[in-house]
């Protein structure tokens, strides 16, 4: 199954006042294009007692956990930092406390104190800890098509998410009070930095990275989707490089221009959707 034809909907992505979407595949178009329905889980015993129960009916439990107890983050993350995320459930097995996982785009196992901790079974957490949010993905009526018939479902779903993308420029509404964020971020001290970066400019570039390459797999060629592709290819390539010139400011608490750099993303944004419309004329 192609991956990036369900990533239709970075296209409405926005700038949400205090973070970028913090954006997730649709369980509806998953169902649409792969046949995959995801419902929410509801714990109600050990969790590890519902992921041996889900994997053993072929589904995948999607759940989310502290990153901190993840191997695959070492170096970025792992034994020191504490950060939710969520990872795809292969399989378990309790007796040799083993879990294996997809977590981003690899596939990993955990084992151990790793295991017991991620799980919540040692220590067990206190009674006024809320369970972890659970979803499964249910397989049993999943469908393999090919790429044309994929594309076909991925047209609509294009025209939906045009018709939701921001009616103005969401990069030129945060570039309004990103210099004002800077320097409050600067006077707060170090720690606060990385959580703005990722909320902000980071989430904008993946998510913008994600749209140019649904396009570049939609468009297979054309000269208006490559063209809108390569507009939200160079958004995600510019805030990669403004992540720096951003960090500098808050470290060293003076005041740099950044204005350039927003004003070729904006503008880009603005291309990109020209050029999306043009192709959908």
């Amino acid at each position: 199954m192609n991956a990036e034809a369900m990533l239709g909907f970075t296209l409405a992505i926005d700038f949400e006042y205090d973070q970028w979407t913090f954006y997730k595949p649709k369980p509806g178009d998953i169902a649409l294009l792969y046949g995959i329905e995801v419902e929410e889980l509801t714990i109600w015993r050990s969790l590890s007692d519902h992921i041996l129960t889900q994997t053993a009916h072929g589904r995948i439990p999607l759940v989310e956990v502290d990153s901190y107890y993840l191997p695959d983050t070492e170096g970025r993350g792992y034994r020191d930092a504490h950060t939710k995320t969520t990872i795809a459930v292969l399989s378990i097995d309790p007796d040799s406390e083993c879990l294996e996982y997809i977590h981003n785009r690899g596939r990993y196992t955990l084992h151990g104190a790793d295991y017991r901790t991620l799980l919540r079974i040692d220590p067990r957490p206190d009674e006024s800890d809320l369970d972890p949010f659970c979803e499964i993905a249910k397989l049993e009526n999943m469908i393999r098509r090919d790429d044309d018939d994929l594309r076909s479902i991925a047209l609509e779903l294009i025209v939906g998410y045009r018709r939701r993308m921001p009616k103005d420029n969401p990069i030129q509404r945060h570039a309004a009070v990103i210099s004002q964020e800077l320097l409050a971020l600067s006077e707060q001290g170090d720690g606060y930095f990385d959580p703005y970066a990722f909320a902000n400019t980071r989430q904008c570039g993946s998510g913008f990275a994600f749209a140019a390459d649904h396009l570049r797999w939609f468009g297979a060629g054309a000269e208006e989707w490559e063209a809108a592709a390569d507009c939200f290819a160079s958004i995600s390539g510019t805030a990669s490089m403004l992540i720096l010139k951003m960090a500098r400011i808050v470290h060293s608490g003076r005041p740099r221009d950044i204005t350039g750099p927003l004003e070729e993303m904006a503008l880009a944004w603005e291309r990109g959707v020209a050029a999306i419309d043009q192709a959908l004329e």
